[in-house]
């Protein structure tokens, strides 16, 4: 999941953000722009919510594009959990090898310290934990695991939406159409 998620992200994150700065700059940024950006993806996804929100007075349907943005604005696990993700892409593709060959622990704390927190905060989002039997905490760290990940779905989706909005530029709206499987189920409608 950090492997995927972290690079996924970062990989949407930077492909959005190039049609928006080709609107604005009027060229794609350089090698060296998306290398200074390098794989913090809290650095990448606060800089994408930045461009949509700016940009949604554009949008097709101003109200819409709005909603979007509110729907990941209030989100209490996506921020916890691009926090794993970024600590990961940072760090921790290499951190446990680097503890296993060196000793070495690096500049950067274990991405399963913050994968604690978006657990805890799931946890808190679904009320806290429920009975104490074995199997009503089994049915529960399913729905813990599956909300975490129909955050993400959420997130993926909206970011599909913003950009066929216009909220990252012309090309933006065409590229907003690939990030999403025609005939994919919306996740907000669940």
């Amino acid at each position: 999941m950090f492997t995927l998620g972290s690079i996924g992200v970062e990989k949407l994150a930077k492909v959005m953000l190039g049609p928006a700065r080709l609107d604005t700059v009027g060229a794609w940024p350089s090698t060296n722009t998306m290398q200074r950006w390098g794989h913090d993806i809290d650095g990448l996804v606060a800089r994408l919510f930045v461009t949509a929100e700016t940009n949604h007075p554009a949008a097709v349907a101003t109200g819409y594009a709005a909603e979007m943005i509110s729907r990941i604005r209030d989100s209490t696990v996506l921020p916890p959990l691009f926090a794993t993700l970024s600590r990961y892409g940072r760090s921790g593709r290499f951190h446990y090898l680097n503890v296993l060959a060196n000793d070495d622990r690096g500049e950067f704390d274990p991405p399963l310290d913050y994968w604690r927190e978006v657990e805890h905060e799931t946890i808190s989002t679904l009320g806290g934990y429920p009975g104490d039997t074995g199997e009503e905490l089994d049915h529960f760290l399913v729905r813990v695991s599956t909300t975490i990940a129909h955050e993400l779905d959420v997130w993926w989706f909206v970011m599909h939406r913003l950009g066929v909005q216009g909220c990252f530029g012309e090309l933006g709206k065409k590229l907003g159409w690939m990030i999403w499987k025609d005939g994919r189920a919306n996740p907000l409608q669940r």
